[in-house]
């Protein structure tokens, strides 16, 4: 895969980075963030005669604690330094080292995740602020133009046209009486999701070239990104960032042309309702955090009565390989449970990649995987028949998959889903406050419950004035379809 070549502008914010922060050529970075330092990787000693440097996570949750050593053409990672593998390490330092790692991520989104120290220079020496320096030379239809031709769909879940959606804003004349606005959707709040959260932590520049590359197809001048109030280590790193690509002139235009943009980061609440666009709207203005109703769509009638464009982290990061030749067909998959090497996947969706490719990526087994858990709260259990089968982009949602094994209990985690749901309902609608709390009640006894639970599911499904409520009854469905059998009581048991 091949990025746009660097333009002049580029080229000299390079030369001008790189002379008081050169990189150096043989270091070790020591991956933290959340998952190194969920084990503490800050405390495990690198005794060796070359920079030890911070860095994110590279999706390889599994290996923490975990360092990779970077020499010239050459890049492995040392998983598990708990387990004696200091002496390797220290030889791979000396050059004494088996082949280098191809692993995952070479290119797309997870390129530079756990890669880069989080210094400028380190991004743009790894093809950083390349695509935005394109755009800003191109007019914004033509930006708009080259999104449509790559079908780049929003990675937020509903995989609605990012063309089309910010074709709508940019249609808007930026009157001053109602400047067009972009807000950033970082809030991520549904369990077993933790893509946006990776990309904040390990790659924040990608996620500033992408919005800055956003404001110039729609002719928006001013951003709000709202960041999950528990996610600090991604709120830090991305305002570290974004404080560097200030200083650069990289924000305000003067580095690599366009226009300057105003960004403003907020922390969200951190509840699942709170990753629904239109209940982000009323966060930042103060209000109730609840649903609105639609029409009027952001696009239209957003934040305080502005044209918005509304855009999650994954599908900023996205727009940064427009440009790529060809552009990479990928989906950001958060993979846990029960997986020998649960982490952060970029599976490419172009016909060929299927779930069993994707577990034998994680170290699993097919033949031991009862199901998977697709979507969460919101989602669906996919049955072993479907491994096989190629992975579609619009069935795959916000990505967050959790594999059950054998001795998963189907029932017990149904139940626990249907009990969040009912717990994280904001209380606007009648469908959702309500029939989330008899969902639960009727799995007491799905089977005898059946016909009333799939009543109360069609009308949450169709009445419900968000996702939450609206999608709260499709993990039931599912289970009731698939796994009947693990709802059956025993014999003689009280109902």
């Amino acid at each position: 895969m091949i990025g746009p070549a660097p333009t002049p502008a580029l080229a000299r914010l390079r030369a001008q980075i790189a002379g008081p922060h050169a990189v150096p050529e043989v270091r070790v970075l020591r991956h933290r963030g959340t998952c190194g330092d969920a084990v503490d990787a800050s405390a495990r000693s690198i005794t060796v005669d070359v920079p030890v440097v911070d860095a994110a996570c590279d999706g390889a949750c599994w290996a923490a604690p975990a360092a990779t050593v970077v020499r010239p053409g050459h890049r492995h990672r040392f998983a598990r330094l708990d387990r004696g593998v200091a002496g390797a390490l220290a030889a791979c330092v000396r050059g004494e080292c088996d082949e280098p790692q191809a692993g995952s991520g070479e290119h797309g989104l997870t390129a530079r995740l756990g890669r880069n120290d989080g210094t400028l220079a380190d991004v743009l020496a790894q093809g950083g602020y390349a695509a935005y320096a394109l755009a800003a030379t191109l007019p914004p239809a033509r930006i708009i133009e080259v999104l449509r031709a790559t079908g780049l769909s929003g990675r937020g879940g509903a995989h609605f046209p990012v063309a089309t959606k910010w074709g709508l804003v940019a249609a808007h004349e930026a009157a001053l009486a109602a400047p067009k606005i972009l807000v950033v959707n970082a809030e991520e709040g549904e369990p077993g999701v933790f893509k946006d959260r990776h990309l904040l932590e390990g790659d924040p520049h990608r996620l500033i070239e992408g919005i800055l590359i956003a404001c110039r197809a729609a002719g928006v001048r001013e951003v709000v990104v709202y960041i999950n109030g528990q996610a600090r280590h991604a709120r830090t790193a991305f305002e570290r960032a974004l404080a560097d690509a200030r200083d650069a002139g990289i924000v305000d235009g003067s580095a690599l042309g366009g226009e300057s943009v105003a960004i403003e980061v907020r922390s969200g609440a951190g509840g699942y309702v709170c990753g629904e666009e239109s209940v982000i709207l009323n966060s930042i203005e103060g209000e109730r955090p609840v649903p609105r109703y639609k029409p009027p769509f952001a696009t239209d009638f957003g934040l305080s009565g502005r044209p918005t464009l509304i855009n999650n982290v994954e599908t900023l990061c996205a727009v940064t390989t427009i440009f790529d030749t060809p552009p990479p067909p990928t989906k950001l998959l958060p993979l846990s449970g029960d997986v020998p090497r649960p982490g952060l996947y970029e599976v490419p969706v172009d016909g060929a990649m299927t779930w069993a490719g994707v577990l034998a990526m994680a170290g699993a087994s097919p033949a031991r995987v009862q199901a998977l858990l697709l979507g969460g709260p919101s989602g669906r259990f996919v049955l072993p028949e479907e491994f096989d089968r190629p992975l579609e982009m619009r069935a795959l949602g916000a990505g967050g998959t959790v594999v059950l094994g054998a001795s998963a209990d189907i029932a017990r985690i149904t139940r626990d889903l249907a009990a969040y749901n009912a717990r994280e309902s904001c209380g606007e609608c009648t469908p959702c406050r309500e029939g989330t709390q008899r969902l639960v009640q009727l799995l007491d006894d799905p089977l005898a419950n059946r016909d009333r639970i799939a009543a109360l599911i069609e009308v949450m499904t169709e009445a419900s004035l968000c996702a939450l409520g609206g999608m709260a009854g499709r993990p039931v469905t599912s289970a009731l379809a698939s796994f009947p059998q693990a709802f059956e009581m025993p014999e003689g048991s009280a109902r």
